[in-house]
């Protein structure tokens, strides 16, 4: 009988340890998943309206991406401190990056995202990112902000631009990520 009783209560306590690892997240608390850099830049770009769109690009000038976010050759290291502000210093702490970039001037938009490797500090490479955009000499026009995010603690995504389109891209990245995107650094820029 006490087997029983035991066995019974080793029973009922696996199959509440078992309910609570099966527990459901709250609606809007689901990390949302994504397959790599260009996936989270497109799911963002995805949520802009016919009429907040415009003419873009992604990818890196070998593999231009029409009209979307496209994966960013990180061996171009130039490329990656002259069009997307990543410092030559931190280009060890990704392994992967995209860019969606305003087609007609990239002042007037660009926003990349970085995966980071394992060993990568999300905050040390938001920071570098934050001064390489703030200490830029602007041509062309000057961005009015910029933002820069750490999204599902494995991704850092930068932005600059005009402030109508920041607006819509943080609110689409808000809409997409909640609570997976923590802002790093949100400012004007002077």
């Amino acid at each position: 009988m006490k087997r029983i009783v035991k066995l019974l209560a080793v029973t009922a306590g696996m199959i509440l340890a078992l309910m609570g690892c099966g527990r459901q997240e709250p609606a809007g608390e689901e990390r949302v998943m994504v397959a790599d850099p260009a996936d989270l830049l497109n799911k963002v770009w995805d949520k802009f309206g016919e009429e907040e769109r415009f003419p873009a690009m992604g990818g890196d000038p070998g593999n231009p991406v029409d009209n979307g976010a496209g994966i960013f050759n990180i061996e171009d290291k130039e490329s990656l401190t002259y069009m997307l502000y990543l410092p030559a210093e931190q280009a060890g702490m990704i392994d992967e990056a995209a860019s969606l970039i305003h087609a007609m001037n990239a002042n007037t938009f660009t926003g990349a995202a970085f995966h980071l490797t394992k060993e990568a500090d999300a905050e040390a490479l938001a920071e570098a990112l934050r001064e390489s955009i703030l200490n830029t000499r602007w041509m062309c026009g000057f961005p009015d902000e910029m933002a820069i995010y750490v999204v599902n603690d494995e991704y850092v995504v930068s932005a600059f631009g005009k402030e109508e389109i920041m607006k819509q891209f943080k609110a689409s990245l808000s809409q997409v990520f909640g609570k997976g995107a923590v802002p790093a650094a949100e400012e004007k820029i002077e």
